[in-house]
């Protein structure tokens, strides 16, 4: 398998945040958000469903945009450096038999 497939197998068995995907397949971290934009690209012509729960600052609860796939630096709202990453999860098809 190509790293981009091993990569959208691992989002299809449940949440993952660009960090944990990038520690289980050996990328560096500077270089997951490119990787992941292309297989998100190559997923939904496919017909998947990636479901993003966009990064969120601990502290004041602000949302950062969806399209932001990597950990901020910080929080534009309060300052703050404590933030969840977002997390993604790949949905197969419908009538797909990948479903484990």
């Amino acid at each position: 398998m190509t790293r981009r497939r091993d990569l959208l197998a691992l989002l299809a068995q449940g949440p993952r945040t660009a960090s944990s995907l990038a520690r289980e397949l050996g990328f560096d971290r500077r270089d997951i958000e490119e990787e992941l934009r292309h297989a998100v690209r190559s997923a939904r012509a496919e017909g998947h469903d990636l479901t993003i729960e966009p990064a969120r600052c601990k502290d004041c609860g602000f949302l950062f945009s969806a399209d932001k796939l990597t950990k901020p630096g910080r929080c534009p709202s309060c300052k703050g450096s404590r933030v969840f990453e977002a997390r993604l999860q790949l949905t197969p098809p419908p009538g797909e038999a990948g479903a484990e």
